[in-house]
């Protein structure tokens, strides 16, 4: 007698592995989309610390161009700091990012690339990345979103609040 597989055996052997991808693929798919948020989440927190970094170190941005600031790779990182630059997610421009540096301390400008799908309109509502876009300095304008989207640089509670202030509150006593 023979020995091997049956025709029955190997058709339900190719069924079986049929359902395994049908059902692994978009779990993967959807696995990779998790990862691109969390990708341009950290990158949008590391240029924030970059740009903290390099005004604690000089005292001033001057000319600075966003690739002398940080390494987080940004559309049109050639360009001055106080130019808009673009971070990518899910290869779109999906946040425009400026520093503003005519106040005391400087700013960072952080606002949404509208009209955005897929990947970027998913990372654009992320839960991380809302005290972002709904963070205000006061006095501190020229957010497409009006004066939402400014963080203070050097300011470690802006990352983490929603509102913060330029001015200190004065000492109770």
């Amino acid at each position: 007698m023979k020995k091997g597989f049956t025709m029955i055996e190997l058709i339900f052997v190719i069924v079986i592995l049929g359902i395994l991808a049908s059902v692994a693929i978009p779990r993967l798919a959807a696995t990779r989309e998790d990862a691109e948020i969390s990708a341009a989440v950290a990158n949008l927190r590391t240029l924030v610390n970059d740009a903290t970094a390099y005004y604690t170190a000089k005292g001033e941005f001057g000319s600075a161009k966003w690739n002398e600031i940080t390494n987080v790779p940004l559309t049109d990182a050639a360009n001055t700091a106080t130019t808009a630059a673009k971070l990518k997610a899910g290869n779109q421009d999906c946040i425009t990012v400026q520093l503003v540096t005519n106040t005391k301390p400087a700013h960072i400008l952080i606002s949404k690339e509208t009209g955005k799908t897929g990947v970027c309109q998913q990372v654009q509502n992320s839960e991380p990345l809302k005290a972002y876009f709904n963070s205000t300095v006061n006095g501190v304008t020229g957010t497409t979103a009006g004066t939402k989207g400014a963080i203070a640089i050097g300011s470690s509670t802006s990352v983490y609040q929603t509102t913060t202030s330029t001015t200190p509150a004065a000492p109770k006593r």
